[in-house]
């Protein structure tokens, strides 16, 4: 190797300068044992491979992450499924899956729409408008003016069943607020089906492949196959919900039996008031209680949801508004 010009001398003019420049950067690596110190080029060579480093360990850590959730989609889509096929499917009287096979089937379509949310937000549309803060603001304010008008509208709907305000039942008005919002957003299954189509595209083109042998794909589309078929599941049910088990029609029965399971009471201390009655107390100091003579039972869960069922029982035209004598003076 031939004598380093400038090792030891200081260049002059422009010209040495760069001369200067080209022998620190065209050292070989071979040369690092033989300089007392670092030069420019062992710094430059130290961060790249720092940087290599770096951007090695994050695009291991997306790669893990990302395997994660899709592990765990792919879970969630398997639950989904087995419940929805447990829950559809009739079985022996007696076998312990009928007789939950209605709850089964609600946790099944519970889970379809929590596959389909987080696929959807998943998605590099919805990851790219989340960035904004506008889009953030716009929604809690969509959000709060959604809860305050299911609230409005069940204290509408309580108020038609019962001769009182709607704060005395506050557990019926709570249950009932949140299943008016559900069905206020059922526009947005919409956004649904767009993106079932887009995954039924996808699944048709790894159909196309296969047919024409071209290997365009690194892996069956499982996941587009599962939101396809989640999806026409839960559209389908939710049809049904809300043009016939949440109707207008079905809401008075409904809000009866609700409030019968969750605010009436048959434990009470009245003496003025025979055994046996439904009752809730109304205003703070409770001196007053509305008294249903029928007290309506909803033996499980499937006869509340269901309209043909939650429809069979008569909701009462008559409530009585009495005084609550404790019987202390």
């Amino acid at each position: 190797m031939s004598e380093r010009k400038y090792r030891f001398h200081r260049p002059n003019n422009p010209d040495q300068h760069l001369e200067a420049i080209y022998e620190e950067l065209s050292l070989s690596p071979h040369e690092h044992d033989r300089r007392p110190t670092q030069t420019l080029k062992d710094h430059v060579v130290a961060l790249l491979k720092h940087a290599r480093e770096i951007e090695s360990k994050r695009e291991s850590k997306d790669l893990d992450r990302s395997y994660s959730i899709n592990w765990a989609l792919g879970a969630l889509a398997f639950l989904a499924c087995l419940f929805l096929w447990h829950g559809l499917t009739k079985a022996d009287d007696t076998d312990w899956l009928y007789q939950h096979h209605f709850a089964i089937r609600l946790w099944g379509i519970a889970f379809a729409a929590v596959f389909l949310g987080v696929s959807i937000e998943r998605s590099s549309f919805f990851k790219s408008l989340w960035l904004f803060g506008f889009t953030k603001i716009v929604a809690s304010i969509a959000l709060s003016s959604l809860i305050i008008f299911s609230t409005g509208k069940a204290s509408s709907l309580i108020n038609a069943v019962f001769p009182v305000d709607a704060s005395a039942l506050p557990l019926t008005r709570a249950i009932v607020a949140g299943l008016l919002a559900f069905q206020y957003l059922t526009p947005l299954l919409g956004v649904v089906a767009l993106f079932a189509v887009f995954h039924a595209l996808n699944a048709a083109g790894w159909i196309t492949a296969k047919w024409s042998r071209k290997n365009t794909y690194e892996s069956p589309p499982f996941q587009s196959v599962a939101f396809l078929l989640l999806s026409i599941v839960v559209l389908l049910f939710t049809t049904r919900w809300v043009n016939d088990d949440f109707s207008e029609v079905a809401w008075p029965a409904k809000i009866y039996r609700l409030a019968h399971a969750l605010d009436f009471n048959s434990k009470y201390e009245c003496k003025n008031l025979r055994k046996g009655l439904s009752v809730v107390f109304l205003g703070p100091d409770q001196a007053r209680v509305l008294v249903d003579t029928r007290a309506a039972k909803t033996d499980d869960l499937e006869s509340f949801v269901d309209q043909k069922l939650s429809s069979q029982i008569e909701v009462t035209k008559q409530f009585y508004v009495l005084p609550c004598d404790l019987g202390e003076h």
